[in-house]
């Protein structure tokens, strides 16, 4: 027998989760580069006059930086007030 206490360990069973850490685009969300293209081509469509609700439907749930989140938030629920008529 040794004298060591028996009884659970203190040691965790697995490291503690870093995904707050991980590259954004291994989360799931969109790269500093995809944002800027979207920008470009978000602009593009604004200047354009072209409807441009779907993009930003497609785009809102990778961003990952909320002010920019709330901006384009507000952009949609302008875009489809306009798409609406109302």
């Amino acid at each position: 027998m040794t004298d060591e206490p028996q009884g659970p360990s203190r040691e965790p069973s697995s490291p503690a989760c870093l995904a707050h850490e991980a590259d954004d685009a291994y989360m799931g969300f969109a790269t500093k580069a995809e944002i800027a293209a979207f920008l470009t081509a978000l602009a593009e469509a604004e200047r354009a006059g072209r409807p441009h609700a779907e993009m930003l439907r497609k785009m809102l749930p990778k961003v990952r930086d909320d002010v920019l989140y709330r901006e384009l938030g507000a952009k949609l629920k302008a875009q489809e007030s306009v798409e609406s008529g109302t």
